[in-house]
């Protein structure tokens, strides 16, 4: 899919035809692809199988526009204040796109009493930064949502900024691979997402993204550490992160000098050491028998709250997961046989491992409001799949090909957010 124009656009176009042609027993209009219609549903004119061509017929010509495009490639002399500037730039954006409907579990957090405990299983340090969130903005006289809201936004400018550094730093085409990445239905958690960690964890990962891809080849004692130290907050706010850890093992502190290694173990290590005291001197604590308690187990059919419509077995299941992941990444996706076929980088190899992490998580973890509800959970792992797919691309393919296939993926990957986006608008 990578070096061929021809073989993207019968695959683009192949998915499409399978997706608009899907029959009934997939659930239609929610079948394979077909979330779209969530987005555009009061579009009442447009017939919902005609959505997957109509994304696709914007991917072909996208890619054949790209033909002509220049040299994607921008100077930048101080990294430092366009990541600040990105940053700024990107918070005021997603605050500007906030939405006060969500799938969430906060639905009435304006109104129900502010929280009491300050730790939680699944999301510790989420449940801990929540905490003092809805407190704070109590005291002050602000809506909780709002708080909230704003925090994810500011989340949100971490991330990017975070990404347009890891872009700059794999590519002198940044600004394409910095669109790709940031264009993921992954971005929508920061559009006032009034999650506990979520949000907060994936601008993490978005940060241990750029100290991980600088850390792997430059072998530097400070970039492993700060590598470690921003995977453990990440996990700490929300445990998806967790999913890296193999991946981190393997190919950043196996392969670094032995002081090195041990540094970062000990990064990594900290932040739990100072909740597990925090705990220790008697932080109130949630769970219960359905509570968070329970989060970390529930791939067990038993732990099953809600979620029960299919058995955890069926293919229902496998087809719930994958358009899970095509909610949030279509392009990925479609790129991932190939991305795999060409990785024979050490970085590269990281992010493979990294994105079978997350599938794993994907598949395993069984939500309790169901996959399309509990989406967030899941965000960290088309994330991971878009980082691995378009380092494959900017650093295998030829420049030409490379612009080409990125105007497909930014058209697609874009059509397929701004579609979810607007679902939460029409909720």
């Amino acid at each position: 899919m990578y070096r061929n124009a021809w073989v993207r656009i019968a695959i683009v176009t192949a998915f499409a035809w399978a997706a608009a042609h899907s029959p009934p027993g997939f659930g239609f209009p929610f079948l394979l692809d077909g979330w779209l219609w969530l987005g555009v549903r009061d579009w009442t004119w447009l017939p919902p199988r005609r959505l997957p061509l109509i994304v696709a017929g914007a991917m072909i010509a996208a890619d054949v526009l790209g033909a002509a495009l220049p040299r994607a490639a921008v100077r930048v002399e101080r990294p430092g204040r366009w990541a600040a500037a990105i940053g700024a730039a990107a918070a005021a954006a997603f605050w500007l796109l906030r939405v006060r409907v969500w799938y969430g579990d906060l639905p009435g957090v304006d109104l129900e009493p502010p929280p009491w405990w300050t730790i939680e299983t699944a999301e510790p340090l989420g449940a801990f930064t929540f905490y003092h969130t809805v407190h704070g903005a109590r005291a002050l006289g602000v809506n909780a949502s709002s708080a909230l809201a704003f925090v994810s936004a500011i989340s949100g400018g971490l991330a990017m900024a975070a990404l347009f550094l890891w872009a700059r730093a794999v590519s002198p085409e940044w600004p394409l691979l910095l669109a790709m990445v940031a264009l993921s239905g992954s971005s929508v958690l920061f559009c006032g997402y009034p999650e506990k960690g979520t949000p907060k964890a994936l601008a993490l990962v978005c940060c241990y993204l750029y100290f991980g891809t600088r850390a792997i080849p430059e072998q530097r004692a400070w970039l492993n550490a700060a590598a470690s130290l921003t995977l453990a907050l990440a996990a700490a706010m929300h445990g998806s992160a967790l999913c890296w850890l193999p991946a981190h093992a393997l190919c950043v502190w196996r392969r670094a000098p032995r002081r090195h290694a041990l540094l970062g173990v000990a990064a990594f290590l900290l932040p739990f050491l100072l909740l597990g005291a925090y705990v220790a001197a008697g932080a109130p604590v949630a769970g219960g028998r359905w509570g968070n308690v329970a989060a970390p187990r529930q791939w067990i059919k038993k732990y099953c709250i809600t979620n029960c419509g299919y058995d955890f077995w069926s293919s229902a299941h496998g087809w719930d997961v994958l358009n899970s992941l095509l909610a949030l990444s279509p392009a990925a996706v479609l790129s991932l046989p190939e991305a795999l076929w060409r990785s024979r980088q050490p970085t590269s190899r990281w992010l493979a491992l990294g994105a079978a992490g997350g599938l794993f998580l994907s598949a395993v973890w069984f939500p309790v409001f169901g996959y399309r509800a509990d989406w967030d959970i899941f965000a960290a792992t088309p994330l991971a799949l878009s980082a691995y797919a378009t380092y494959v691309a900017a650093t295998t393919m030829p420049e030409r090909q490379f612009r080409r296939f990125s105007l497909l993926w930014i058209a697609g990957t874009g059509l397929h957010a701004a579609s979810w986006w607007r679902a939460f608008q029409r909720a």
